[in-house]
């Protein structure tokens, strides 16, 4: 099991959306939203399927029965042994056979020894246990947790909220997915353990876990050179330079839409970033980046050589930013 794992911001609007314009084909409501990397690789991977032919909706709540479909999907979809016991699963539903394959591998239990109960919303806490049976089932029990993560599950105001059976699972996901809760008024942050998870936390927690425990590369970052006005590239607090020309604005985002991490640490490693790209976009909003030599925002690919780097300092001064 990969042991350099990451930092996933997840909370109402997940505050760390770096997953900028772009959209999955024949979907309306994703583009420009944070969850859209994730929401684009598991429609290209076949994992999701939209609510409509044009929508993923991916504030909706999931279900119970999505849950099992999509990990079900993740996993393989093995052939499973007979149906379920469950009165309300119907051996025709589109989801029967991955409720019965959750259920036989043990990640997720019935309601009661007869109801699934498919249409329930299915919680943060739920579904990050399910994941964490998942992990274990395939990797075994993680021997340290939260070894690249300052924060801790008792970092969190409503840590007692979590109940006994998922506090196993969410002192993982704190520790190495890096799940963060939702920032409260007194500058506290809650995880609201048992609050509905929607489709886009759901899938963005796979594909967290696709990449930092599978070793999977994810792609970061989408986006679109048309939708760009400039680049303002610093490096640190020094040399500035801004790109303007559509071509050089192409030939910068193309590199930046390139990469794809498998690594994300907090803290960041000493030394710090060393440039920041500030994208202005055309209608109005801008996205900061800290780009590392193989790294976004604490997000890192597997180490280059030295003198191979993806952000190399070369590649930049060829913008105008003089070292």
């Amino acid at each position: 099991m990969r042991r350099r794992l990451t930092t996933f911001f997840l909370s109402l609007v997940l505050s760390a959306a770096l997953c900028l314009p772009a959209m999955a084909e024949g979907t309306q409501d994703i583009q420009g939203h944070w969850a859209e990397c994730p929401m684009f690789w598991a429609q290209k991977e076949g994992i999701l399927t939209g609510t409509s032919p044009t929508t993923l909706a991916p504030d909706s709540p999931a279900t119970r029965a999505m849950a099992a479909t999509v990990l079900y999907r993740y996993a393989g979809s093995s052939t499973t042994e007979g149906t379920t016991a469950f009165a309300d699963v119907p051996a025709a539903a589109y989801y029967a056979d991955a409720v019965a394959w959750a259920v036989q591998t043990g990640l997720v239990k019935g309601r009661t020894e007869t109801t699934f109960c498919p249409a329930d919303s299915i919680t943060r806490e739920e579904f990050t246990t399910i994941l964490y049976r998942l992990l274990t089932d395939r990797h075994g029990v993680p021997t340290q947790v939260g070894e690249h993560n300052v924060t801790t599950l008792s970092d969190f105001a409503d840590a007692s909220a979590v109940q006994t059976y998922a506090q196993d699972a969410m002192a993982w996901a704190v520790g190495d997915l890096f799940l963060s809760g939702v920032s409260q008024a007194d500058g506290t942050a809650c995880l609201f353990p048992q609050t509905a998870i929607t489709r886009g936390e759901l899938v963005h927690l796979l594909r967290q876990y696709d990449a930092l425990v599978a070793g999977n590369p994810a792609q970061l970052c989408l986006f679109s050179p048309e939708a760009v006005d400039s680049i303002v590239l610093q490096q640190g607090t020094g040399p500035r330079a801004q790109i303007t020309e559509p071509a050089e604005i192409q030939r910068f985002l193309e590199r930046v839409n390139a990469f794809a991490y498998t690594v994300q640490e907090n803290p960041r490693p000493t030394g710090g970033f060393y440039c920041s790209a500030t994208i202005h976009q055309k209608d109005g909003t801008s996205v900061s980046l800290l780009l590392d030599p193989n790294g976004i925002n604490h997000h890192y690919t597997v180490p280059a050589q030295e003198g191979e780097e993806f952000f190399p300092l070369a590649w930049l001064a060829s913008f105008g930013l003089e070292g």
